[in-house]
């Protein structure tokens, strides 16, 4: 009997338990995404929403007080406004130099103004001015010349800081005057140590001894020793004296020691107005002004030195003597080729000549070479229609129109058909209204 095989499939059967966990498996991974969708939801709205009320704030910019302050003390003169933000400004920066500087300033202008003393803040102005001032160093000293510089409605103000600072600026003084970023400060720096006085005496001529001092600021304090007028610097002086062969600042030397009390040294000076070295007849003429008593006829002969300087020192000297043998000198000056300030120091020592009767013929002479056409400057030329139409010149324009009428109508004649600047043309209408 055969067998028979019979084939049977059997559905393989897992346990419950595994089924279970690959179901669970798939629930929490799902769960999972809904969770991380949801969260990157309320992400997203929250960045969102944030971005939006960032867009609607603008973010609060820092002040720069420095620049604030500066430029309410500077521009606008409001020192009671600039003390605010100057103070918060030296605690700003890193560099106190400025703020101090400019402190001490607003302090000093709070003051002067009264704009202080009109909010009840005088005592406290004059209390942080003292202050500051004690504590002003070089850095600010010169800080406080740069601002003199540019030139500010605050110049009488940042003069007298360093003024009140005394012997302790002469320093920063000194470097000032040897550097050309100061140079059209120096005749401020001059009337600063000036008005500070002999207690900076002695650094001026340590100053003057110092090989590393230039020349011109070398004759510079020598001239201001001499305008000081305290003799404690004569001793030294005349050893600086001894010891140096500039020639030119051994003449400002001589200057300075006469007008210290030692006239014993004038003859020198008289003596040096014909030196070959320019720059020691320059200090002999200058000299002349201070010169009680001076030779006049070498005077009017230096008026026809080719050194402007001179010239000009020649004729302001004249001022003081007059002498009717410079008028012709000085006409020649006036109506030449030399530079506006021997041009002008000539025109004011003839009208003081002809307040003293000492100018005969001067008109004439004048008029004669401003109708003539030479005078090719119409400054030179307004400044001789100018000296003509002062009182003493005038009478004496009515006194030669009566002996020379002509005078009168070559001159209107000249205004009509030749001058064409309208300032001299001005000038000349007055005067021939006044000889009508």
């Amino acid at each position: 009997m055969k067998k028979r095989l019979v084939t049977m499939l059997v559905r393989p059967q897992f346990p419950k338990s595994h089924c279970h966990s690959a179901s669970l498996s798939k629930d929490l991974s799902t769960t999972r995404i809904q969770s991380f969708f949801t969260s990157f939801r309320t992400i997203l709205c929250g960045g969102l929403i944030l971005l939006i009320l960032l867009a609607g704030c603008e973010p609060k910019q820092q002040v720069d007080h420095l620049k604030v302050g500066r430029g309410q003390l500077l521009n606008s003169g409001l020192a009671v406004d600039a003390v605010k933000h100057l103070k918060q400004a030296e605690i700003d920066e890193v560099d106190k130099t400025e703020p101090r500087a400019l402190l001490v300033l607003a302090y000093s202008h709070g003051l002067s103004t009264g704009a202080a003393k009109a909010q009840g803040l005088d005592a406290e102005f004059k209390s942080e001015r003292a202050q500051r001032l004690a504590a002003l160093g070089d850095a600010e000293i010169e800080n406080l010349l740069q601002i003199l510089v540019r030139r500010s409605r605050l110049q009488k103000d940042a003069i007298q800081v360093v003024v009140d600072k005394g012997v302790d600026a002469i320093p920063a003084l000194f470097n000032a005057l040897g550097n050309v970023e100061f140079q059209n400060l120096h005749g401020d720096i001059i009337e600063m140590m000036y008005q500070i006085g002999s207690d900076g005496l002695g650094l001026m001529v340590d100053a003057i001894q110092n090989a590393d001092t230039s020349t011109a600021v070398k004759v510079a304090l020598v001239r201001l020793i001499g305008r000081i007028g305290e003799p404690q610097s004569l001793e030294d002086l005349e050893t600086i004296h001894s010891d140096i062969d500039d020639a030119g600042l051994k003449m400002e030397i001589n200057v300075t020691l006469y007008r210290l009390g030692k006239h014993e040294y004038s003859t020198v000076i008289v003596k040096g107005l014909e030196d070959d070295d320019v720059n020691v007849r320059r200090a002999a003429a200058r000299a002349m002004i201070h010169l009680s008593n001076y030779p006049v006829a070498k005077v009017i002969k230096a008026l026809q030195d080719t050194d402007d300087s001179i010239v000009t020192y020649a004729a302001q000297a004249l001022q003081n003597q007059p002498d009717v043998q410079a008028v012709i000198p000085l006409t020649e000056v006036l109506t030449g080729k030399a530079d506006n300030a021997a041009k002008q120091a000539a025109s004011e020592t003839l009208r003081i000549h002809a307040e003293q009767k000492l100018t005969r013929g001067l008109t004439t002479r004048l008029i004669k070479a401003l109708i003539s056409g030479k005078i090719a400057d119409a400054e030179d030329r307004l400044r001789i229609a100018q000296l003509l139409r002062k009182d003493a010149l005038m009478k004496q324009i009515k006194v030669a129109m009566l002996v020379n009428p002509q005078l009168a109508y070559d001159l209107d004649r000249y205004l009509k058909l030749t001058e064409t600047h309208q300032m001299v043309k001005g000038e000349l209408r007055w005067i021939l209204s006044e000889l009508e």
